[in-house]
């Protein structure tokens, strides 16, 4: 996982009420796809739905790089990409709608086409393909900025240092307490305790309230060399909300 060099905000899918220039690509299916990593969740149930949602924004919010041209002329705004997922889950058909310049159009493209595989639409009992747009909000804290220990603010579990973790370090951090420190060194209180996890097309995320759960413990437990492993936290500073994160890269 790449370090964002700025706060970019996801915002969920939605379907434009339009008729597609492709005869065989619906708007609007009965049922829409889902992005990976809530296969055991019922198909049409909300929370599923919910969980699909979630793990594309934690996706897009680990792999969307702000072009350092934005960055330095200041651009920011929303870019509106349009892809379609076919029968096979497949990623394809990426345009942008709506570019803002800096580069944003070329980064939201390039962050479709490391999409995994998803779940693929159906309409009418069969798989179908489904044409989605989705609105990517590029945005400058302060000129510039890091959410990765943001603020001061660091994660520390165990442990793990530096930007590379072997399998059995990971795995020995199980039964250890993931703190968050200040920049006076001083512990703080959290809540949305995020696990990420990428190898290869494999792209596996869980959130909690702060406290390990049991999908979080099965992603690590199952972690193999090769992979990219992001922790990420939600911290408050009076009525500031400041998410910290963390990553690393997986190796023997």
């Amino acid at each position: 996982m790449r370090k964002i060099n700025a706060l970019i905000f996801i915002f969920y899918l939605f379907t434009c009420p339009i008729f597609s220039q492709l005869s065989d690509v619906l708007v609007h299916a009965d049922q829409m796809p889902y992005f990976p990593g809530c296969e055991k969740l019922k198909n049409g149930s909300e929370k599923k739905r919910h969980c699909s949602n979630e793990a594309l924004v934690a996706f897009l919010g680990h792999n969307v790089d702000y072009p350092q041209e934005a960055k330095e002329q200041g651009v920011e705004g929303t870019v509106y990409v349009s892809f379609v997922i076919d029968e096979e889950g497949n990623v394809t058909n990426h345009s942008i709608i709506r570019d803002i310049g800096g580069g944003c159009g070329e980064a939201a493209i390039a962050v479709l086409k490391k999409m995994p595989e998803w779940q693929p639409g159906k309409h009418e009992g069969k798989k179908v393909k489904v044409k989605l747009n989705l609105p990517i909000q590029f945005f400058l804290k302060n000129g510039i900025s890091n959410p990765l220990d943001s603020d001061g603010y660091k994660i520390t579990w165990g442990k793990l240092k530096g930007s590379k973790v072997s399998v059995n370090d990971l795995k020995n951090s199980l039964d250890k307490i993931i703190m968050v420190r200040d920049q006076y060194g001083d512990p703080v209180p959290f809540d949305e305790l995020t696990f990420s996890y990428k190898r290869k097309k494999n792209f596996q995320t869980s959130t909690s309230n702060g406290v390990l759960g049991k999908k979080q413990k099965k992603i690590i437990k199952k972690a193999k060399p090769g992979a990219q492993f992001y922790i990420g936290v939600v911290v408050y500073d009076g009525n500031k909300k400041i998410k910290v994160g963390r990553e690393f890269e997986i190796v023997e």
